[in-house]
């Protein structure tokens, strides 16, 4: 089909067929929007959903921590109608505590909670309620995709489908990623590995560990962040950094601060601990739309840049191209004006996102948190900042321009340079000794 032909490939209509290529927060999102704008519109199509993973049954594990933050009961109940799943909620997280080498700081804002759950009960949840909108659910894996004239042949291990356009929620699964690849001219982002273990302490110490997720920048080679969070009757911890490995998350959790919140006689070498291996991106794909075809969540790159927040970017971004979908047309024109400016504010974050991981990558190996610490308490300004970087409640371009104006940045380098001058002191009077 000629490009300008295209340029006119307008909205779905009567008797259209949309399929969603995985079953997470992204591909159930679209597809509850999908329904709720062809209900409003007095339209019939018909959603296909594929997903290869059984979450009903827990036989998969996903890696995400299982975090939702704000506003995510507003996102799902207000724009997808969804019930949001309050019997799965294991903890209501009250906030943050940002550790150093040598001390921590308490990050919270009132009122502000975070919920956390077991990821694939939650995936589970969101299937079943598509499956009562009417979205037909396939549980098999994809295996190609085949763009002609008139459509999209979506194949699968079981059914295949033709598609007037096709909406990709695959997160970061590498195999569906070269299928696109192989198709189109999307390119999957940069991402940053993570991995993931549980630690079972028991009833006793859970019931102490309080309502907090513990968060660590700790001066490890490859490890770029870390955090402890609890769960009901556990703690998961995870790690990131580009090329990450088992022996990484051992190093973390020998690491002072962390050690420290861990229970009593914690073993890092128990052979029963069990690791997972995932991945989350860095930056926006290349072509994450195109004719007939669309990206959402984290397989298109656009969530907070560093920090993530995906459950909820997934929704958001969900929702923007099902508005496109139905509002708009299937074309790439129209992906390219509509879609793609209404996530301007995400591809715009990417600089400072990438900004803000540079400097806690040398905050932590050049031994600057503890400054950064120490002029956070008790100033508002930076302990908004520091909540916010943590949190990713806001983008990273509202925490600089919040954050860094003249009198902060002067006093953040006063006390490194009186830190600087100490070590220099101290490295000289041994020196001045033996001379004497």
């Amino acid at each position: 089909m000629a490009a300008s032909s295209y340029k006119r490939e307008g909205p779905l209509h009567d008797g259209s067929v949309a399929v969603i290529i995985g079953g997470g927060p992204g591909g159930t999102g679209c597809a509850f929007a999908l329904r709720n704008l062809a209900q409003k519109l007095g339209k019939r199509i018909r959603i296909v959903l594929y997903e290869g993973k059984i979450f009903e049954e827990g036989t998969h594990y996903n890696q995400c921590a299982g975090v939702l933050s704000p506003p995510i009961v507003e996102i799902m109940e207000q724009g997808l109608h969804v019930e949001f799943p309050w019997k799965l909620v294991q903890r209501r997280i009250d906030g943050y505590i940002l550790h150093s080498e040598s001390g921590e700081i308490e990050l919270k804002k009132e009122g502000d909670f975070t919920y956390v759950l077991r990821r694939i009960n939650f995936d589970a949840h969101l299937l079943k309620q598509a499956r009562a909108k009417g979205v037909e659910v396939i549980q098999s894996r994809v295996t190609d995709i085949e763009f002609g004239r008139d459509g999209v042949m979506v194949y699968s291990e079981g059914q295949n489908t033709k598609a007037d356009v096709v909406i990709g929620a695959f997160g970061m699964d590498d195999g569906t990623a070269k299928i696109f690849e192989r198709a189109t001219a999307y390119r999957q982002p940069r991402f940053l590995s993570s991995i993931v273990i549980k630690i079972h302490p028991g009833q006793l110490f859970m019931a102490h560990f309080g309502n907090h997720i513990h968060a660590f920048l700790p001066p490890i080679n490859k490890i770029e962040f870390g955090a402890v969070t609890p769960k009901r009757n556990h703690l998961t911890l995870n790690i990131a950094g580009i090329g990450i490995s088992s022996e990484s998350m051992n190093a973390f959790l020998r690491y002072p601060p962390v050690k420290n919140i861990l229970p009593p006689g914690f073993d890092p070498d128990d052979e029963s601990i069990r690791y997972f291996k995932g991945r989350f991106p860095l930056q926006a794909a290349r072509m994450f739309y195109g004719d007939r075809f669309v990206i959402v969540g984290d397989a298109a790159g656009l969530l907070r840049p560093f920090k993530g927040k995906g459950i909820n970017m997934a929704f958001i971004t969900a929702m923007k191209a099902a508005n496109t979908i139905m509002l708009k047309g299937i074309s790439k024109y129209a992906f390219e004006k509509d879609y793609r400016f209404e996530c301007r504010e995400f591809i715009k974050d990417i600089p400072y996102g990438r900004a803000m991981r540079w400097l806690a990558i040398k905050s932590s190996r050049w031994r600057f948190l503890d400054p950064i610490l120490e002029i956070s308490r008790g100033d508002p300004i930076w302990e908004d900042a520091l909540f916010n970087c943590v949190s990713a409640h806001k983008s990273f371009r509202q925490i600089f321009r919040a954050a860094f104006h003249l009198r902060l940045v002067s006093q953040l380098i006063g006390i490194l340079l009186l830190r600087f001058v100490r070590t220099i002191v101290r490295l000289r009077l041994p020196a001045l000794g033996k001379e004497d």
